[in-house]
């Protein structure tokens, strides 16, 4: 009996009950056993809700994090996208518009005071979103310093977001003027992509940046025309490097106090079977900013130190040149070793290839800048600012950098009042004391020439002397100004 009590049991029973037995306990013991039971599905099922709440729960947590801004808060990029997209969906019969908006150099808060005040700045506009416009449409944290809302038509033209916003940002107390600029797209095709009427209101607020009266701007079909021929000059870029249309025009630099040869300047120059010589204005600044410039900064600095192997060739002596250096190199980690692999190369003394760097790369990139001008300068290149004057922080900037020369901004003699002529005097008188060669550049009158001779300018350069030319011209040009004779500094 007991063996079959063993098998009974190990076969799964939960008790069982011998002959003879007592009904009034057989039907205890069952009683048990179903409460037994009946508590535990209810356990089990118990555990079984808090598992799917408990996987809700982090459901919704994995798509928060996948939807939303780690540091605002806000949706991210395809969150707002999709959101948008459902708000104009749910209202059918509302005007709404986008707007996308930055923050003027933003990269300049953060290197100045440190990322967690560039983290302040943006909860601050993440906070006066929230309590702004809460309930009147979508917005969202697009990347950096970028943002995008969808509002109600009258909402975004109003603009009281847009004082809002630059309220919160003045309260941060960053010790400089912090400018927001804005740019939208009023929603006429509703079937039209979230991401398309993003980039709209892109092109608006990018009409409007780097203009200090002027911080909102409307979408137009004249940008996107602008957009269109801009996205077509680069493809014609293309091809023209490609065919070796792009060439170094070299405008010579004097000694204001003998008036020997000092120095060039390399500009490129566009020549197209069908238009000509293509005026560099109405290029650059679209290569710029497609970073098309890049390859052909690069490009013209190959063809400079060919024609520094052949001046040196062809003469005892050989003027440096001077090429342009984009701000946009400077992300390059490989930048200052393949300048140096280049001067290698063509066996050309680093000295004879001089560097011009913009102003505005100075405000855009500074840690790897500092960088990487320390490892050129080391190298025996020579630095010179390019532009001194045309920003707002020149001075600041002589300051922190240990630039070999700056290059007075044309913009200053444009002016001809003495004011004017104070300014120009006093960083001359700076730059000497700081030990920093000046050169005025745009020089086109002879009066001109005697002000900055007087004031001790040290190398001057414009139309006033020579005018840019190609590399064929400028050998000859050489020998019949300067009788072969070049001083180099």
């Amino acid at each position: 009996e007991t063996a079959h009590e063993e098998t009974a049991l190990t076969c799964g029973a939960d008790d069982f009950i011998a002959k003879p037995f007592n009904p009034v306990v057989a039907r205890k013991r069952v009683d048990n056993i179903v409460v037994k039971h009946v508590l535990e599905r209810e356990r089990l099922q118990a555990a079984l809700r808090e598992t799917e709440l408990l996987a809700a729960r982090r459901a919704q947590e994995l798509l928060h994090v996948a939807e939303h801004d780690r540091l605002t808060g806000l949706y991210n990029r395809t969150a707002f996208c999709r959101k948008t997209a459902e708000l104009l969906a749910a209202h059918p019969d509302e005007e709404f518009a986008v707007i996308q908006f930055d923050i003027e150099r933003f990269k300049i808060i953060n290197e100045l005071y440190g990322s967690a005040k560039g983290d302040e700045v943006l909860l601050a506009i993440a906070r006066t979103l929230g309590e702004w416009l809460h309930v009147a449409g979508v917005y969202g944290r697009m990347e950096g310093d970028r943002f995008a809302l969808c509002l109600p038509h009258d909402v975004a033209l109003e603009g009281d977001y847009v004082r809002a916003l630059e309220e919160a940002v003045a309260a941060t107390e960053v010790d400089r003027q912090v400018v927001l600029y804005f740019g939208v797209y009023e929603i006429e095709d509703r079937t039209m992509p979230v991401d398309i009427m993003c980039d709209r209101a892109n092109l608006a607020l990018h009409s409007v940046k780097g203009d200090y009266n002027t911080h909102f701007a409307l979408y137009d079909s004249d940008m996107h025309q602008t957009f269109l021929a801009n996205h077509e000059l680069v493809g014609e870029g293309e091809r023209a490097l490609r065919e070796g249309r792009f060439e170094p025009f070299v405008q010579p630099v004097f000694d204001l106090a003998t008036g020997a040869l000092v120095s060039g300047e390399a500009l490129v120059r566009w020549r197209d079977p069908q238009k000509g010589l293509v005026p560099p204005g109405q290029f650059l600044p679209f290569f710029e900013n497609s970073g098309f410039i890049i390859r052909l900064d690069g490009h013209i600095r190959e063809a400079v130190c060919q024609l520094l192997v052949q001046m040196s060739e062809q003469r005892s002596s050989c003027p440096p040149v001077s090429v342009n250096v984009s701000r946009l190199e400077f992300y390059d980690p490989r930048f200052c070793q393949n300048l140096i692999d280049l001067v290698s190369r063509y066996n050309v003394p680093p000295s004879l290839l001089r560097l011009e760097i913009t102003e505005s790369a100075y405000a855009d990139n500074l840690p790897q800048l500092l960088e990487a001008m320390a490892q050129l300068q080391s190298h025996g290149f020579t630095v010179l600012m390019d532009d001194f004057g045309a920003g707002f922080s020149s001075l600041g900037l002589l300051k922190s950098f240990m630039v070999d020369s700056v290059k007075l901004d044309r913009s200053f003699f444009l002016d001809d009042s003495q004011r004017a002529h104070d300014v120009v005097e006093s960083i001359v008188e700076l730059a000497r004391k700081l030990g920093i060669e000046t050169v005025a550049e745009g020089i086109e009158a002879p009066e001109q020439v005697d002000f900055l001779r007087s004031i001790g300018c040290d190398l001057v350069q414009g139309y006033v002397y020579a005018r840019p030319m190609p590399a064929e011209e400028l050998e000859a040009w050489m020998r019949a100004r300067h009788g072969g004779e070049v001083t180099q500094i």
